[in-house]
């Protein structure tokens, strides 16, 4: 239940900023924003998101980040550099992962870990669909790694192509990092949500995997993972998911013995 709430907040600032957009989608959610730690808001998602984050102050301030981060997104998009990536993704994504942890009562120790998990999926999101944010007039490729206009892109300049190539690559191995560091924190989820998670990292790693078959082509279109692969990255996810917590479980019956 406090996971669909979540995700239905989300997918609502989501909506506000790709459905709405322009002005008034910005202007919406920067009023949100400024009434999400008010002690009476009169907006109805800054109300569900403090009633969802009662008492967990660390999650509130997380969805005010994302609600930030949304509206800073707005309209076309120019990433310059590394640290503008990372901000970036840690403000659209690496706070769901912080929320999923003040949810569950998740000691701050874990909170990194989320937050890379989710910063690694931003990255693959970003490689997947080089192509339909350039026709949108986005770039989210770092200038410094790909110092074309998202038109270059879309148009199929060689220099432009052969540049957003090179990024995706680096970024990949990038995203590999942070789902190694992600993965390390699985271990203080509830197993259900762990099991959950995992089948979902491990998915969306599979489409740097495709994206690597095709040689980074970024104009090839989205590269998706086909069904049959999705149930063994899944089934794969949950046994070593599965293992991991049996290993716990008997380490620490053997401590307490």
């Amino acid at each position: 239940m406090r996971v669909a709430r979540l995700y239905a907040l989300c997918r609502t600032v989501d909506d506000i900023a790709d459905d709405i957009g322009g002005s008034v989608g910005r202007a919406r959610l920067l009023g949100l924003h400024d009434q999400i730690e008010l002690p009476a808001p009169t907006d109805t998602l800054a109300q569900e998101a403090q009633l969802l984050f009662a008492g967990r102050s660390a999650g509130l301030r997380a969805f005010g980040d994302l609600v930030a981060a949304a509206a800073a997104d707005v309209g076309p998009t120019c990433i310059a550099d590394d640290g503008m990536l990372d901000d970036y993704c840690m403000g659209v994504a690496g706070t769901v992962g912080i929320m999923m942890c003040a949810l569950f009562d998740i000691p701050d120790r874990w909170h990194v870990a989320a937050a890379d998990l989710g910063k690694a999926m931003q990255l693959t999101n970003i490689c997947r669909d080089v192509a339909e944010d350039a026709r949108a007039g986005r770039r989210y490729l770092p200038h410094t790694r790909c110092p074309f206009a998202p038109e270059a892109i879309a148009d199929g300049v060689p220099d432009a192509v052969d540049g957003a190539s090179k990024a995706m690559a680096d970024l990949l191995d990038r995203a590999d990092v942070l789902y190694h560091s992600g993965h390390a924190g699985l271990v203080a989820l509830p197993i259900r949500l762990r099991l959950a998670v995992a089948v979902a990292a491990s998915i969306y790693a599979g489409i740097g995997t495709r994206l690597r078959q095709r040689n980074f082509a970024p104009l090839q279109g989205r590269a998706i993972v086909p069904a049959r692969q999705k149930a063994r990255l899944a089934i794969v996810a949950l046994l070593g998911e599965s293992m991991r917590s049996l290993h716990v479980k008997r380490v620490s019956s053997n401590v307490r013995t």
